[in-house]
């Protein structure tokens, strides 16, 4: 096959077309972004909640029915992407998900009655800086290009650090010949390198190194720089937050960052949010809360709760859903702290995942639930594999052949390998838009568990002349119960189930009865009710309650009834005085 011609650009949109192959800068998805609410403006909000540290609007959509009601009085789902600047894909996925509601509304009906019945708040990009240079320069940083840790002077900045030095839009590795190195090119495929092994001498040896220059170097051992942009949004959320002694990235003091505050400001103000999906890549799982503490402290219905909903993305995304606490595959049994997901959970009680996006050893066919390791544990039928991947459903995108450099100061080099940007970050272009039809379901199948309340009989029954007891049972059909989660109901008073009746002129209240705005029991949903009693059908129906009030009132008048809570939305009907 013949070599590809490598730009560093070779996946971004040219137009606000939509392309499921392409990644989208800054501009362009803002343009597609319009475009799709000014087209479904019935269906589609678009508002900025705030400004980046460059000046860029930070967007959320709002995807509701508006004709069924305002997005605030419905349960509610909740999706972000690109946190960290270089997991594009995940606004990609973003992206697809408001479009692809959009365009099927009309014709799907499960998707119609999400949309009528239920609000998706989605924010598809918040490290929209650093996402821009990701996109349109060779470098990268974690999630801002705000230098940080701050005070470290030039001088005392040492080590290898990634940059594009032969010009070719990519930072690659290098690989450079030495004696003493532990890599060998493999016999199998020049492409890969293979592990010398212990008692091996006589061939060229190699040392495997990111394409850089050596800062403040004095010839000798070649250290890894460290980063001048490391700080870190999904660190710096009040949950748990730890200081830079003890967690990298977390900035200054909590919601430090323009960003991170602009979202925090925007989920405080949405009660309405039952659960999230918080996209990320490249670790090929979805994680669920919690990052800082073990599932013996998590309430067993909510649990039950991330088991359940987590097991729609398993079927979906073909992922294993995992607790970060117990499984985490990048700080292995240590907690992180100030992370996002654990501020929803815990602070707002929604039901937050961590989808890792992706996960190039796992699509290449690697078994195993250490697919992180693979670049110390991975063998030459692994790498085989991966290029497998590459040369037959990339089009031979996602690795840079080696080829030969003269280094300004290690003489000569190759440089090439896997393309870490889009590669082992992100999907190359040919390989995203199956990536994105895994992960859509999952999001759809998550906004369905939202509680759904509903009216089951009202009547406004005359008891005397002019006297009337109004009264309604109310159900939840949905999986969640009324409250969302056991750690939103243990938040406090704010989180009530509500029954309101109206009076009209020439009403009122007789003495004794209820007053007009009652709180009521909160309804279980359907994940209370998946026990062993159900062989012998002893459990109870905890999914029905009823409220009454008693009116005076003139015969024929109408009263309007609202049932309402934070996460289950608003519901309404009318009964007449004598029906």
């Amino acid at each position: 096959m013949g070599t590809p011609d490598f730009t560093g650009l070779h996946y971004l949109a040219t137009s606000a077309e939509w392309r499921t192959d392409r990644y989208y800068t800054y501009n362009r998805m803002t343009e597609l972004l319009r475009g799709w609410t000014a087209s479904h403006p019935e269906l589609a909000t678009l508002e900025s909640i705030g400004r980046s540290g460059e000046g860029r609007d930070i967007w959320a959509v709002t995807v509701t029915n508006k004709a069924t009601g305002p997005d605030l009085e419905k349960p509610a789902y909740y999706v972000d992407a690109n946190i960290h600047a270089a997991e594009v894909m995940t606004s990609s996925l973003a992206l697809a998900t408001i479009h692809h509601i959009l365009t099927r509304y009309e014709s799907d009906t499960g998707i119609r009655r999400l949309v009528d019945e239920t609000t998706l708040y989605v924010i598809p990009r918040i490290a929209v800086d650093g996402a821009e240079q990701f996109l349109t320069t060779p470098d990268a940083v974690r999630s801002s290009e705000t230098p940080y840790p701050a005070g470290t002077l030039e001088s005392a900045y040492a080590g290898l650090e990634p940059r594009d030095v032969d010009g070719d839009g990519l930072i690659s590795s290098m690989r450079i010949k030495d004696p003493a190195g532990p890599w060998k090119v493999s016999e199998r495929d020049s492409r890969m390198m293979r592990p010398r092994r212990p008692d091996e001498y006589g061939g060229d040896y190699y040392f495997v190194h990111p394409e850089g220059l050596i800062q403040n170097w004095d010839g000798g051992k070649i250290t890894l720089a460290p980063s001048r942009s490391a700080l870190d949004f999904n660190r710096n959320f009040p949950a748990d937050w730890k200081p830079e002694w003890a967690q990298t990235g977390s900035g200054p003091h909590p919601l430090s960052e323009p960003e991170t505050r602009a979202v925090a400001a925007f989920l405080r103000a949405h009660p309405n949010i039952h659960g999230a999906q918080l996209h990320h890549t490249a670790a090929g799982m979805i994680l669920r809360s919690s990052a800082r503490y073990a599932d013996t402290e998590i309430p067993t219905l909510d649990l039950r709760a991330f088991e359940a909903i987590g097991a729609i993305g398993e079927a979906t995304m073909g992922f294993e859903c995992l607790s970060p606490f117990h499984k985490n595959p990048y700080q292995p049994n240590e907690p992180s702290y100030g992370v996002e997901s654990d501020w929803l959970y815990d602070h707002l009680g929604i039901l937050s995942f961590m989808t890792e996006l992706w996960g190039l050893a796992h699509r290449a066919g690697l078994s195993g639930d250490e697919f992180l390791d693979y670049e110390e544990r991975r063998t030459e039928d692994d790498d085989r594999l991966i290029l497998r991947l590459f040369d037959e459903e990339a089009g031979g995108r996602g690795f840079t052949p080696w080829r030969a450099f003269e280094h300004p100061q290690l003489g000569e080099v190759e440089i090439g390998g896997v393309e870490v940007k889009f590669g082992l970050l992100n999907p190359p272009g040919p390989l995203l838009e199956r990536e994105l039809e895994r992960a859509i379901p999952f999001t759809l199948g998550a906004m369905g568990t939202a509680p759904r309340l509903r009216f089951i009989s009202s009547s406004a029954e005359q008891i005397a002349p002019g006297i009337y007891r109004v009264s309604t049972t109310i159900g939840n059909d949905g999986f969640l119960p009324t409250y969302g989660s056991e750690r939103n109901l243990s938040r406090g008073s704010s989180n009530t189930l509500n029954a309101h009746i109206a009076l009209p002129a020439g009403a009122e209240l007789l003495p004794g009865s209820p007053a007009a705005t009652q709180e009521i029991e909160h309804l279980a949903g359907r994940v209370s009710q998946y026990t062993g009693y159900h062989l012998s059908g002893r459990y109870p129906n905890l999914s029905r309650g009823h409220v009454e009030w008693l009116v005076a009132a003139p015969a024929g008048t109408s009263f309007e009834l609202t049932v309402g809570a934070d996460k289950a939305g608003v519901c309404r009907t009318t009964v007449t005085a004598g029906t």
